[in-house]
C-alpha cells in the first residue's frame, strides 16, 4: 500500500500542484529565452559565431542537418500528437485543461481556438527554445573552448572552477536523472500510441488497455 499511496502522492504533485502553481513561471521563463536568443542572433556580435574552431566545415548539409534536427526534436510525437493533442485538448479528455465551458469559454469556435493555441506552444518556437539553448551553449564550449561534452561546463562563465568539483558533480547527475526522465516519457508515450493502434486493429488478439 506505501507504494501506491507514494505513487499517488507524486501524480497529485505532478499533474495538480506543479502544474497550477509554476505554469506561469514555465511560460514566463520560455518567452525570455526566445527573446535573449533572438537578441544575440540579430542584435549582437555574436550572431554569426560559428559553433566551432573558425576552420572547422559542416560535415552535413543545412537540409541533411535540419532533417537531423527535426526528427531528433519531434520524435515520435509528429505522428501522433500532431491530430491527437489539438482534438484531446479541444475535447477535453483525460483532464485537458481547455475543455468545454472551462474558464468561462462556452462556444465551440473559442475552444477550438484556444486548443490551437495549447498545440502552437508546445511545438512551436516555446518548444524549440531549450533545445536551441542548450545545444548551443554546449557546442561553444565543447568545439570552441575545448570543454568535455557535458553539461557542468556549459556553466563555466558562471562557476569557473567549481566545475571540477562536487557542484560540477551534482550538476551532470541532475543534468543525467532529466535527461533519463525525458527519454521514459518519450518511451512511455510512444508504448501508448501503439498500444491503442494494436487495440483499434485487432481487439480480440490484443487485450490491452484503451486509453482512448
Amino acid at each position: 500500500a506505501m507504494p501506491d499511496q507514494m505513487l499517488h502522492s507524486m501524480d497529485l504533485l505532478a499533474f495538480g500542484w506543479i502544474p497550477e502553481v509554476w505554469t506561469w513561471f514555465y511560460i514566463v521563463s520560455q518567452d525570455i529565452w526566445i527573446c535573449v536568443l533572438l537578441y544575440v542572433m540579430v542584435v549582437s556580435k555574436y550572431g554569426n559565431l560559428k559553433l566551432g574552431k573558425d576552420t572547422d566545415e559542416p560535415e552535413y548539409s543545412l537540409i541533411t542537418w535540419f532533417s537531423m534536427l527535426f526528427s531528433a526534436g519531434v520524435a515520435i510525437g509528429l505522428f501522433y500528437y500532431s491530430v491527437a493533442e489539438p482534438v484531446w485538448h479541444y475535447k477535453g479528455w483525460g483532464g485537458a485543461r481547455w475543455t468545454h465551458g472551462n474558464k468561462g469559454y462556452g462556444n465551440d469556435n473559442e475552444d477550438s481556438i484556444h486548443a490551437l493555441m495549447v498545440t502552437w506552444y508546445h511545438w512551436g518556437l516555446h518548444g524549440w527554445i531549450p533545445y536551441t539553448t542548450l545545444g548551443a551553449v554546449l557546442a561553444i564550449m565543447t568545439y570552441r573552448r575545448g570543454f568535455p561534452m557535458t553539461i557542468r561546463y556549459c556553466l563555466w562563465p558562471l562557476i569557473g572552477e567549481r566545475c571540477y568539483g562536487w557542484v560540477g558533480d551534482v550538476i551532470d547527475t541532475l543534468s543525467i536523472m532529466t535527461t533519463v526522465f525525458g527519454v521514459c516519457t518519450s518511451l512511455g508515450l510512444g508504448a501508448m500510441q501503439l498500444n491503442q493502434g494494436f487495440q483499434r486493429l485487432n481487439h480480440g488478439f490484443f487485450r490491452g488497455v484503451n486509453y482512448a
